[in-house]
């Protein structure tokens, strides 16, 4: 799974947004969006590849990526490096793009 951040310095939203691409760019409809925690709060991407999921709790949690032919992906939507400020994606208002891997055929 490859992440594009495109990021501006701005509060976080009470939602989570973003597209869903293959490797080659092609943007993926219907792909299950979740968070971690809380399966029950899902939606599906749209024939654009994009997801505005609002988030349940005031705690941030991580994304779930499900699509038959997809590896399923778990992506956290806040992190911090090396002790650092808080890093964000999925809830600023940006646009985060994630990129599916094809499961291999066996």
């Amino acid at each position: 799974m490859f992440l594009l951040l495109i990021s501006c310095g701005s509060k976080p939203n009470d939602f989570y947004q973003g597209l869903v691409m293959d490797k080659n760019g092609n943007l993926i409809e219907n792909v299950s969006i979740f968070e971690e925690y809380d399966t029950e709060n899902r939606l599906k991407t749209n024939k654009k590849g994009y997801f505005k999921l609002n988030r349940t709790s005031d705690r941030i949690q991580s994304l779930v990526f499900v699509k038959e032919g997809f590896k399923t992906d778990t992506i956290p939507t806040v992190w911090a490096q090396h002790g650092e400020k808080l890093n964000y994606q999925f809830i600023k208002n940006d646009t985060t793009v994630v990129r599916l891997k094809t499961v291999k055929s066996k």
